[in-house]
């Protein structure tokens, strides 16, 4: 077997190869990459405008579809610019997992500044340090976050500050100006090695690091996922068991998202990967097996990824065997080890 998986290997790898890797200079340095990964967020954002009318996100009784999203993003991208916000810049998004995260998100790294993902957790004390550390233009915040940051106004560095799904409050920004802004996406030219999102650490023996990711490390984690499959699949085929191919009337990939989206699991493993190739994501107020099984039979779930404990409070759920879960072909899991027994 070990041969048959060089040679898939060689060939899907190589020259002219769908994961062709080559080698590319990054500030002084010879790494390796995929030839045909997208440039930059921006690019694989424009590359979604192909998908139209299709859903894109799902909260709730809430459906957002690409071409809404592709709207609102633009509107948002020119609020931002009008404020001030240029390339190199950096916006903070402190929110659950609410369909305006990703309409921010899009929208910021589409104009060339960072994505501050701020732990949705933090309390008061970590809020004012996580955001005079990285010290955002904007602040795009619900009113939880928004509540525990104007707490600390005072010591907060000066920023514009967005409400979403907030009551008003002075000096506070309504989401729906920014949505409301209109205008088409800002031609902005990008180095696929800036800055496209801060991740911060846990902070278990000190104060939280901004961990950087890059638009090349972002676009690059998407081609490599999509090479764990293809290798999967092209060595299946080597070995005389191919794997059949989606019936012509199969639903469109669909992933519900159990894991925050500041974190690179939910945003850089699912959404970005979902939204290059068309697929719906599923948003959750928080997690909950029974509203999962719900959500998985309604909206047809292919896939979902979280922590082992996710996994098995879903199939272990006294209602598991009521719900349609036929469409799910994947689950992963991650953030701590993975029992034997959940490993199919």
């Amino acid at each position: 077997m070990y041969q048959e998986l060089s040679e898939v290997w060689d060939a899907i790898t190589g020259k002219g190869g769908p994961f062709e890797i080559t080698e590319v200079d990054v500030r002084g340095q010879q790494i390796k990459a995929f030839a045909g990964a997208p440039p930059t967020l921006r690019d694989v954002w424009l590359l979604s405008a192909q998908h139209g009318e299709a859903d894109y996100l799902i909260y709730q009784d809430e459906r957002i579809t690409y071409a809404e999203a592709h709207r609102r993003v633009a509107a948002i991208a020119n609020w931002l610019q009008a404020q001030g916000v240029e390339p190199g810049d950096r916006v903070a998004i402190a929110m659950r997992n609410y369909p305006e995260w990703l309409l921010s998100y899009w929208a910021i790294v589409s104009i060339g500044a960072a994505v501050v993902g701020v732990n949705a957790w933090w309390v008061g004390p970590e809020l004012e340090y996580g955001l005079n550390d990285s010290a955002p233009k904007v602040l795009i915040a619900d009113q939880e976050r928004l509540d525990r940051a104007l707490e600390h106004i005072d010591a907060l560095p000066p920023m514009k500050i967005v409400g979403v799904r907030t009551a008003a409050a002075n000096g506070v920004v309504p989401w729906s100006e920014l949505v409301n802004h209109g205008g088409e996406l800002p031609d902005v030219a990008i180095d696929p090695d800036d800055d496209a999102c801060i991740f911060y650490t846990s902070g278990t023996t000190g104060h939280p690091k901004g961990a950087q990711l890059t638009h090349r490390g972002c676009t690059n984690n998407i081609m490599n996922l999509a090479f764990a499959a293809g290798l999967g699949t092209a060595l299946a085929e080597r070995m005389g068991n191919p794997v059949p191919a989606p019936a012509e009337d199969a639903p469109p990939p669909a992933a519900l998202v159990t894991t925050p989206l500041f974190h690179v699991t939910a945003n850089n493993c699912v959404a970005h990967g979902m939204t290059l190739n068309g697929g719906k994501l599923v948003h959750m107020y928080k997690w909950d097996p029974l509203e999962a099984l719900k959500l998985i039979e309604r909206e047809k779930v292919s896939t979902f990824t979280g922590v082992p404990t996710m996994a098995r409070e879903l199939i272990a759920h006294p209602e598991f065997g009521s719900y349609d879960t036929s469409s799910l072909a994947a689950v992963g899991g991650g953030g701590a080890q993975l029992q034997p027994d959940l490993v199919g």
